[in-house]
Formats: structure tokens, sequence, C-alpha cells
């Protein structure tokens, strides 16, 4: 028996045991009093909340060209992750993390896409930036209904699965299923590492540590050439997103943001959040972004310049034609500058896409 097949052997007993998994857990809601329920649902999100952070962290340093297997990478939900040998067969169940996958040459199989079909997608739901790059390494676009989650992608015989820790791609609230497959299961929390420690978490836990670096030495070659091409604006900038047609207020990134982190690395200093308008808004577990309700978007985008992250033309008429933002000094002081719709998630292919953008917004004078 050859190791794709012993590998289809153990998903086949894996989805049994998520089968029956599910009939347990059926028969036992029937038959449990609701008190039962709740007491469960809260065991789960106190697990859920007690999880550590640090896949990226496990990364070394210095990556070494030669693998030897299996490897140990602990994961952003702190379990310790084996892979026993080079993945070949790779299912990413989240479209963010797919594009940092298919920059180092990972063999992606199958992904699910976006949520949403738009602009900052093909008809596949894949991120424009690397929608090309999926085209050609033949991905597959995977039902990520969470109920069918675990099923579907053991249709794709994996030998590793990539989960994310949040954000609207995450599949954090079915890991256990997916584990059921007895196949590893890495959770990686993206909105709380930079896209160059993700991409080294994922060039470890693939072999593929050698591309990672030369990836990120390629941006940093590409962001250094672009920090002296620019003339950064003088006082402090406020980074966010305009949810929307901007009546739902904006979404601030903080520090945590990858996004703040590249125009930080250009030298821009960042505009902070004061924290009585923080309120009780932060996303989840998420730390790269606060909401604001519309009539603290002001108070809470205190900054004399404004860079608008991931603006579509709904975004551009908002901030110019909504009095929750159109009033505001940067506004009408002609101060604001847009990222394309890729900056919304970086990845390598999206952060030199927004790199290329900061230099056009902020050339430096002649």
């Amino acid at each position: 028996m050859n190791a794709s097949s012993r590998r289809s052997s153990r998903l086949r007993q894996g989805l049994l045991a998520v089968a029956a998994m599910v009939l347990s857990t059926g028969l036992v809601a029937c038959g449990s009093s609701s008190s039962t329920s709740t007491s469960t649902a809260a065991g789960s999100a106190g697990a859920s909340g007690a999880a550590s952070a640090g896949a990226s962290g496990a990364a070394s340093a210095e990556a070494s060209t030669k693998v030897t297997w299996p490897v140990t990478i602990k994961g952003d939900d702190g379990v310790d992750v084996e892979i026993k040998a080079e993945p070949k067969s790779i299912v990413s169940t989240s479209v963010t993390l797919t594009g940092s996958l298919l920059a180092i040459d990972a063999p992606v199989v199958a992904s699910t896409p976006a949520k949403k079909k738009d602009e900052k997608t093909d008809d596949n739901g894949f991120f424009t930036q690397w929608s090309k790059q999926a085209t050609d390494k033949g991905v597959k676009a995977i039902d990520g209904t969470e109920d069918n989650l675990a099923q579907t992608v053991a249709g794709s015989n994996p030998d590793l699965i990539i989960v994310a820790k949040t954000g609207q791609d995450s599949a954090a609230k079915v890991v256990e299923s997916l584990r059921q497959l007895e196949v590893p299961v890495l959770v990686i929390d993206y909105g709380s590492h930079s896209w160059q420690d993700v991409t080294k978490t994922l060039g470890q836990a693939t072999g593929r540590q050698a591309k990672a670096d030369a990836v990120i030495k390629d941006y940093t070659t590409k962001a250094e050439k672009a920090k002296s091409a620019i003339s950064v604006p003088k006082g402090a900038t406020s980074v966010f997103t305009v949810p929307g047609d901007g009546t739902k207020g904006a979404n601030a990134f903080t520090e945590e943001a990858p996004q703040v982190q590249l125009l930080k690395d250009l030298g821009f200093t960042i505009a902070t959040v004061p924290d009585n308008v923080k309120g009780d808004q932060s996303m989840g577990d998420r730390k790269d972004i606060v909401q604001l309700s519309p009539e603290n978007v002001q108070a809470g985008l205190t900054g004399e310049n404004w860079v608008v992250i991931a603006a579509d033309e709904t975004a551009k008429n908002a901030v110019t034609t909504n009095e929750t933002f159109s009033s505001a000094a940067p506004v009408t002081g002609g101060k604001v500058q847009y990222m394309p719709p890729s900056s919304f998630r970086l990845d390598y292919y999206s952060a030199l896409e927004m790199l290329e953008a900061v230099q056009k917004a902020y050339p430096k004078a002649s």
C-alpha cells in the first residue's frame, strides 16, 4: 500500500469517527437539559479563549535548506503539531493563508474561497493577487461550510490541513472534527503576526524554509528601495477600512495589523485609537482591528493623515460624501490616500501591491 492509499484509509477512518462524534452529539443533545447544553457551549468557548498564540514564533530565525522530518510546530491554538514527512497534498481552509502557501510554492491542492465574491476575488472566490498562481497550480475551490467541512476536506486526501484562528475565513470552531481525520492540522492567527512571520511558519511546516526566506528577502529589498523613493507625510497617520457604504462606521487598524507594520517599516508614524472610543467593540480575539461606531469615527481616527485600506469605489465615495468621514480635517485638507482592494489581507503578493500603491501616493519630490 503506497502513502496515498494509507492516507486515504486513515481519512476514511477519521470520517467514521467524525460521523460517530456528530451522531453522539445529536443523541446527547436530544436527551440533555438546556442547562447541560449551555454548560458544554461555555466550556468550548473557554477552551478556545485559553488557547495561546505563537505559531509564527515557532519558525526558526535561521531557516535551513535541509529539513529533517518529523518537525513539530506549536500552533496558535496552543497545540503542538507533529508533521511526520514533507507534505505533498495541502488543504487550506483559510483563503487568506492560501496566498502565503502559494508564495512559497507549497503543494496546495484545495482551498476554501472567500465567503463573498467581489472586486477582491476571481470567479472561484480566490484573491486576485494570487488567483493566477492558484489556477496554474490547479488549486480546487472547496465548500467552506463548517457543518460539512471535515467531509469536504477529506475528499481532497490531504496530508496537512491549514486553519486560521480568527477572521471571517476561520474554521477554528470545527478544528476538532478536522483533527478526527488523523491528519496534522496547523492553526495560525494571521491577525496577530506579520505576513512575513506567517510565511516563515508555513515554510517550516512544508519544508520550504529556503523559499520562504527568498520571498521575504525579495520583499525586503523592494521595501528598502520604496522607502528611499517616498516622502513620508508629516504627523501621525490613521489606518482603517470602511465596511460597506460607511454607515456602520470604520474599522481602525492597530499596530498589530500587518498593513500598519508595512507603513511603519517605511517610516510612517501611526496614530493610536483613544481608549475612550474603543468601547467593547474589538473583533473577537483579533488584536489588529478596532471597530468604531459612526459617532466615534473622527474621534478615533486622530491622525493628520488617513490611509484607507482595501478602498473600492464604495469606500472612496463614503469617505468623500458621508458626513461621518467627509467633514474630517484629513478629507477637507486633501490628506487621504487609498490602498488597493488587495491590501485587505496581506501576503507576499498583496504586500508588493500595497508597496507600489504607497510609492504612487507619496512620491518624493524631485
